[in-house]
């Protein structure tokens, strides 16, 4: 029985695996590069190899029998979702710990699994591959605009389009030249532009044959097509609705005869009240967490136990939905810019407390570099909505990452809108709201400086040390400001004491 797994990645993912594989008794074997030395993913290995790079095929799973690895997980991203890499794995004589190849390709192939659920009955969105202007213009005489583009191998948000009127259509030519230097095919498929959806995502798991789901969850609060806040479930989900939704699920997977794990994706329009299937992502996805929380099923032992023993012990009337989860993934990201933060993580304080977890891949001393990277998942779980809610909003507000600009204070904000409150947000919330987001955010920075400010003009020394190192950031003015009034209501108190007592 193989017990030595080479987990094939770095930061939060790594953690989060290792730690499945550390409680289920198998040995972590890990592997990283000089950048991340200081990465805490590295605590978690038995055993560890340094690497040149993430994506190097060969070199990693040359690194994975130089460990005596029995098996390799590949976490989410490149390697998952390169069949190369599985088919490499499985040549040496180790076990690739995820969907088969085949699945893999087939699946990158949008255009493909709608033409399969069309075939399955289940609705997708009118769509049409676009070879030139003729042909969307077509489509936009049938269809009207908004449109979008996509790519037709797409992944993680990069190469859509919205096209909002016909001066857009000239982007066509710039989305085929971009869609073949990243997935290297220049094929672009169009399809209407849903700005009332919400993108609902329904967790499967399969042994080749049986299908199990693991109910949806909700990925619509999303930053430049990054989905960043996740619920589980659903607040609009009904159950008529939940019951569509599963049923279109488990008949994809079984269509596909999914071994292993996969999440597959809706767009519901909120106002016809309609469900289109979006897309087929196989293997392990980093909104995950929130399922596990409200089903007690962990998703990563069972994708190692179909990995491993071909057997899936799993059964649909044992699984059930317990209380609420809120999932925030903290990202490197500029919050005026939307681009990545680089730099040298100074210091990191993480959250805690009842219902509250987080995967993390941040320590003090960490390099990032000029590319998103997922710095933390944090989790809140609660018997309810509101309970879990409430959680996450305060677990946010003791997180801090000094070194680097994060999301962090747009999460904050974005999770005291009342649309959050009420579950009755958009895939277009973020963007509709970002300049009254942006506009909170200066106020807060600029409340924070004139508060810094002001204890600098009173001597405070640490203030104005602060200040002289450059660590005037929101976070660290903010916490000063907390000091000032903790400092104050202790004096308030002292003043009403006497005043009782007079």
């Amino acid at each position: 029985m193989p017990r030595r797994i080479m987990v094939a990645g770095r930061g939060e993912a790594a953690v989060r695996i290792a730690r499945t594989l550390v409680e289920k008794g198998y040995h972590p074997l890990g592997i990283y590069t000089e950048k991340d030395e200081a990465s805490p993913h590295r605590r978690y290995m038995l055993e560890e190899a340094k690497v040149s790079s993430y994506m190097d095929v060969k070199e990693i799973v040359e690194a994975a029998l130089e460990l005596g690895a029995e098996a390799v997980h590949p976490c989410y991203g490149f390697l998952e979702n390169n069949p190369e890499f599985h088919r490499e794995v499985a040549r040496r004589g180790l076990v690739p710990i995820g969907p088969p190849p085949s699945l893999i390709e087939f699946t990158r192939d949008k255009p493909a699994v709608k033409t399969l659920a069309e075939k399955l009955d289940v609705p997708t969105l009118p769509w049409s591959i676009v070879d030139d202007d003729a042909d969307l213009e077509e489509f936009a005489r049938a269809h009207g605009y908004p449109l979008v583009l996509k790519p037709a191998r797409g992944a993680w948000g990069r190469g859509i389009r919205v096209l909002w009127s016909e001066k857009d259509a000239e982007q066509l030519k710039t989305a085929v030249k971009e869609a073949e230097k990243l997935y290297g095919d220049r094929r672009i498929y169009v399809e209407p532009y849903m700005g009332s959806a919400k993108l609902l995502e329904v967790q499967v798991i399969g042994d080749g044959e049986k299908v199990i789901h693991l109910y949806e969850r909700e990925a619509s609060l999303q930053d430049d097509y990054l989905k960043t806040v996740i619920e589980a479930p659903s607040k609009t989900v009904s159950k008529e609705l939940r019951d569509k939704l599963v049923g279109y699920a488990v008949a994809v997977g079984e269509a596909l005869r999914l071994r292993n794990t996969a999440t597959v994706e809706f767009l519901y329009d909120v106002r016809s009240r309609t469900l289109f299937l979006n897309e087929v992502n196989p293997g392990l996805s980093p909104e995950h967490v929130a399922t596990e929380a409200v089903t007690g099923v962990d998703i990563v032992e069972k994708q190692v136990e179909a990995a491993l023993y071909s057997a899936l012990d799993l059964r649909q009337e044992n699984i059930s939905l317990n209380g609420w989860a809120f999932e925030a993934k903290v990202f490197n990201k500029k919050p005026f810019k939307g681009e990545p933060s680089s730099g040298v993580v100074k210091s990191y304080n993480e959250p805690a407390g009842l219902g509250v977890a987080v995967d993390s891949g941040v320590a003090a001393g960490l390099k990032l570099s000029e590319e998103y990277v997922l710095l933390a998942k944090v989790l809140a779980w609660g018997g309810s909505r509101a309970t879990a809610l409430g959680r996450l909003r305060r677990a946010l507000s003791e997180m801090s990452i000094d070194g680097v600009q994060t999301n962090i204070p747009v999460l904050r904000e974005l999770l005291a809108l009342r649309e959050i409150e009420e579950g009755v947000y958009t895939v277009r919330l973020l963007e509709e709201k970002r300049g009254e987001l942006e506009s909170k955010l200066r106020e807060k920075m600029l409340l924070h400086s004139i508060v810094a400010v002001s204890l600098i003009e009173h001597g405070d020394r640490d203030a104005r040390k602060t200040l002289m190192q450059g660590k005037l950031t929101p976070e660290a003015v903010a916490e000063e400001s907390a000091r000032v009034k903790r400092s104050a209501w202790f004096y308030y108190a002292r003043l009403r004491e006497r005043l009782r007592r007079r």
